[in-house]
């Protein structure tokens, strides 16, 4: 008995002796070689992951007998080289390219579908995608819709005033696209009926184009002014969100502005300054347009002032001849008065003054003052200023202003001897200058011989001086 316990005891601890060999670590013999994972071998075998976006399109609404295009990327978002290859089954599917390889870099895929020959339906597709990664097949999907005609897109919310008066015309914009670039033509809802539909259709625009619509509002309260459209095949988008507008009482316009004030004529190219007033029943706010040429079209528009108000502008006309200007009262609430009585206004293109003329003596004395006179006369009655040229690189700088003809007389002495040559030029208070007048030559004599031989004589006997020097001038 004591032997069969024996032999059974060390048959057990034979068996588990092979158990550890095979399962258990050990740092003898039988130790088994870890992989190596850095082996760039096993790297190209194990590393690459194929990745891909986007993994679908549905192009929507299509016709029939045309091409449309999409685009995707694969990559590899591993390491080592990653070889793909495309698949594709349906006939109305191309893609390029169909197949490469990336080791890191993004490869573009064109996908094309070609309608041609396909009836009215919803249409699915796929693209096989293989790699070498290991992960098996996957797919880029494709959606689309075969059909005769689409709808507008929806218009825009309408853009414009939201607080208008009863009566008063306002102006309204939206705009909307075709998909297949057909014209449309717009529909608007307004008359808060109730009822949401077009109550105005306009006459067909261009896909893109914006609406203008004018429209005035009878009735005060709340109102909806929604927009749809609608393309030459008669498909129609829906509405549009809605712009709300409160519409109150019925405006009095501002009453006729005053007939502008101001210069009945004037030169090219120099401002001229106007002003008016007017009054608005409702004591709104109004602004001035001021129409400076008298064809109707308003120029030039002010701020908004308060009722009553003067507004003053200046104006510069660039050609000659008559202007009716005239002016137009707009207040907060877009009534408009009726144009002002017309101011006339002659505009003429300026004229230099005439050439000048100047007198006085011919001949002084070293540091003694003399006076010269300048007369000027300007063509259309203007200011004028005068210039003295004193001929010793002095002048007199810009005198005035002056009446058209009358005499400027300035004064001038010479610090040393000789001959100079004095003139005199004028200009009109708009800027234009004459030409210089005739020279007169002024003569200065040597210094006088008191002065020369006698200094001494002036500082101890002043009033001998004075006596001697009357006498040197005999």
């Amino acid at each position: 008995m004591k032997k069969i316990l024996n032999k059974k005891y060390c048959l057990v601890v034979t068996l588990l002796l092979l158990v550890s060999l095979v399962y258990l670590p050990s740092t003898g013999a039988f130790h088994i070689k870890e992989s190596n994972i850095n082996d760039p071998q096993l790297l190209n075998v194990l590393s690459p992951d194929l990745v891909y976006y986007p993994t679908y399109k549905d192009f929507g609404f299509v016709y029939e007998g045309n091409l449309y295009q999409t685009f995707f990327e694969i990559w590899n978002g591993g390491t080592g080289l990653l070889t793909w290859n495309l698949g594709i089954v349906d006939p109305w599917i191309n893609v390029h390219p169909a197949s490469g390889n990336s080791t890191g870099e993004h490869d573009k895929i064109n996908v094309q579908i070609n309608t041609t020959g396909l009836t009215i339906g919803s249409y699915s597709g796929l693209i096989s995608i293989s790699a070498n990664d290991g992960g098996g097949t996957r797919y880029f999907s494709i959606y689309f819709e075969v059909v005769d005609n689409l709808p507008p897109n929806t218009p825009s919310k309408p853009s414009g005033p939201t607080s208008v008066v009863e009566g008063v015309q306002n102006t309204y914009t939206t705009i909307t696209t075709d998909p297949e670039n057909d014209d449309v033509k717009y529909g608007f809802d307004f008359n808060n009926d109730g009822i949401i539909e077009p109550d105005h259709w306009t006459s067909f625009k261009y896909s893109g184009e914006p609406c203008v619509v004018k429209i005035t509002f009878i009735g005060t309260g709340t109102w909806y002014l929604r927009a749809k459209a609608e393309d030459v095949h008669g498909a129609q988008s829906g509405f549009s969100q809605p712009l709300i507008i409160t519409v109150s009482g019925a405006n009095d316009p501002p009453n006729t502005p005053n007939q502008p004030t101001g210069s009945s004529s004037g030169t090219v190219g120099i401002s001229l300054s106007y002003s008016t007033s007017a009054i608005d029943p409702d004591d709104d706010m109004i602004k001035y347009g001021w129409d400076w040429n008298g064809d109707g079209t308003v120029d030039e528009w002010s701020s908004y002032i308060s009722s009553g108000s003067t507004d003053t502008r200046s104006h510069i006309w660039t050609n000659p001849g008559t202007y009716h200007v005239r002016v137009i009262a707009e207040d907060s609430n877009g009534g408009q008065s009726a144009f002002s009585t017309p101011k006339i206004v002659e505009i003429t293109v300026n004229q230099a003054p005439n050439k000048p003329t100047i007198t006085g003596p011919h001949s002084g004395r070293v540091d003694r003052s003399l006076t010269y006179e300048g007369t000027g006369i300007d063509p259309e009655g203007d200011q004028i200023y005068y210039f003295f040229d004193w001929g010793d690189g002095s002048d007199s700088g810009w005198k005035g202003p002056y009446n058209s003809g009358q005499t400027a007389s300035e004064s001038h002495s010479w610090s040393k001897t000789g001959d100079f040559s004095i003139k005199v030029k004028t200009k009109d208070v708009y800027g234009e200058e004459s030409i210089w007048s005739n020279p007169i030559t002024v003569t200065m004599p040597k210094q006088k011989l008191l002065q020369t031989l006698f200094p001494m004589v002036y500082e101890k006997h002043p009033l001998i001086y004075q006596f001697l020097m009357k006498l040197q001038e005999i």
